[in-house]
């Protein structure tokens, strides 16, 4: 196995398992920095502005996310290329794909503002009442802030992309966790000094430019032959190749964007502005959780492609196996965790005001662990390259989720929305991708997916009544009965799938892999 050296040709690369043990190491830290650093940023904001204000950028940030359509699935399947080209040790080739790749997202950066820019004058009707602090102008204000700040990152991706598919995603994720911990030091002083919104985005826009200016900086050392002008043409097959998996990867951007991205939205058209500001509170604790876990797993995405492009089937499946109940476990837990200790957390941190009821929380964390247990199945499905097959799922999940979203939230609120999520997902997307992925990849039907399915969700519910039970006699309004009703949940679940896996060849493979981290990590 070799990895592209501009000076040398090729060079060694580690074992798949090493790197991603480096990526997942890196990923892990800096997770826990970034979730630390974005409470206490969420904190100071709760203590400095309204509720509304954490509504609105709850809603803007949805709207951003809803125009990151313009981004195609670009992504996706220049990463499907590049781990080719990179396997091959092609320079060349990767030159020709990094050269399309800057064209293709300097054109979605333009994209974002020009569409921005026509969903300005909506902006008022997406929110149910407007609240008395905050002006229409203002409201435009923000917008063109966060616009500004979602296409900026689009000039310089291709080269970000680069770093990742050649197995240092750790070097991403470095950079970003530092520039993370500025923007926080400098969002929280700015609001405790002069409680302005406006300052507190200008921050974030400017540490985003010089975020990505370093990012080119370092992926223009690492690959000097970056810089060089002379680039040959792909080939004709090789350009439609690509149209074709871009244009699927669209489609599948469009169901997840839509049914992701307009929670949000319709909470605070339908809902209320200060529903969705309660929401964004949950939320910020769901993302942060759901990074840690995500970019764990996604870390080895670089090695699974890799991985695709070289190893046979009856390998790659054993693999997907061990990982999905990696997967399974980490979001089993996560998910027990959330169940007992979210709101003994949100009324100590914020107070009883910043609730939402049980049945809610039932529903995050519902929505979270179905669409978390899919993660494994997206990353290999990805990286085999299987984009057109199930090119039109995600348009039937995105009609599915808001033809029952909208009218769930009327009745229901913020529970209808979510409740709405889960119904799109289970119906449509859980079954179906799977469903192509075995078929395309290995010709295989989904009953032995549907069987470790059932399995980790049945260890994972006998996990949440037992801390349930467990909890309920524990006390959750001082910070001690919360650190005891961590205690649980951090070792029943745990023990738990420990005792039902230890004797399996997933476990010994997780474990192989934890050894090799730790020896990595400790020596």
């Amino acid at each position: 196995m070799h990895s592209v050296n501009p000076d040398h040709g090729t060079d060694h690369r580690p074992d798949r398992r090493v790197s991603s043990a480096r990526n997942a190491s890196t990923v892990l830290l800096i997770s826990l920095v970034t979730l630390v650093t974005s409470f206490v940023n969420r904190t100071v904001f709760v203590r400095c502005l309204s509720a509304e204000y954490i509504g609105l950028g709850g809603l803007l940030g949805n709207l951003l996310g809803l125009l990151s359509l313009a981004e195609l699935g670009i992504g996706s399947a220049i990463h499907f290329s590049l781990y080719r080209s990179l396997e091959q040790c092609s320079i060349e080739k990767t030159k020709s794909l990094m050269a399309v790749c800057r064209r293709l997202y300097g054109r979605v950066g333009l994209a974002i503002l020009a569409i921005g820019a026509f969903l300005t004058p909506i902006l008022p009707r997406l929110i149910k009442e407007l609240p008395e602090s905050i002006s229409i102008s203002q409201i435009n204000l923000y917008y063109w802030m966060y616009l500004a700040n979602a296409a900026l990152s689009y000039f310089f991706s291709y080269k970000r992309a680069l770093i990742i598919c050649d197995q240092r995603e750790y070097i991403s994720t470095l950079t970003g966790g530092l520039f993370h911990v500025m923007a926080v030091a400098l969002q929280a002083s700015v609001l405790l000094l002069t409680h302005s919104y406006v300052s507190y985005l200008a921050i974030s826009l400017l540490l985003t430019l010089a975020e990505n200016l370093t990012i080119s900086a370092i992926a223009d050392r690492l690959y000097p032959f970056l810089r060089e002008k002379t680039v040959a043409d792909l080939s004709t097959q090789e350009l439609q190749t690509l149209r074709k998996n871009i244009s699927a990867q669209f489609l599948h951007r469009v169901g997840g964007i839509v049914v992701f991205s307009s929670d949000n939205i319709i909470i605070s058209k339908f809902v209320g502005l200060m529903e969705a500001g309660l929401y964004s509170n949950y939320t910020l604790i769901l993302t942060s959780v759901n990074g840690i876990l995500n970019r764990m797993i996604s870390a080895v995405t670089a090695s699974v492609g890799n991985l695709m492009a070289c190893s046979d089937n009856s390998h790659s499946e054993s693999v997907f196996f061990h990982v999905h109940f990696l997967n399974a476990w980490l979001y089993g837990f996560a998910s027990v965790c959330l169940l007992c200790l979210y709101q003994p957390f949100i009324r100590l941190w914020l107070g009883e005001d910043y609730l939402l009821t049980d049945m809610t929380i039932a529903m995050i964390v519902a929505s979270f662990y179905i669409n978390g247990i899919r993660l494994t199945l997206l990353i290999f499905k990805d990286a085999s390259g299987i984009f057109t097959q199930d090119r039109y799922k995600p348009l039937v999940e995105a009609a599915v989720n808001i033809l029952i979203s909208i009218p769930l939230a009327i009745r229901y609120g913020v529970m209808g929305v979510l409740l709405g999520t889960v119904i799109s997902t289970l119906t449509v997307a859980f079954w179906y991708e799977a469903y192509v992925f075995f078929r395309v990849r290995y010709g295989k039907g989904l009953g032995r997916y549907l069987f470790c399915q059932v399995e980790y969700l049945a260890i994972t519910f006998l996990a949440v009544l037992l801390c349930r039970a467990l909890c309920t006699v524990v006390p959750s309004d001082t910070p001690g009965a919360f650190l005891a009703r961590m205690a649980i949940c951090l070792l029943v679940p745990n023990v738990l799938f420990y005792i039902c896996f230890k004797r399996t060849a997933d476990f010994a493979y997780v474990k192989e892999a934890v050894l090799i981290y730790a020896r990595r990590w400790f020596r």
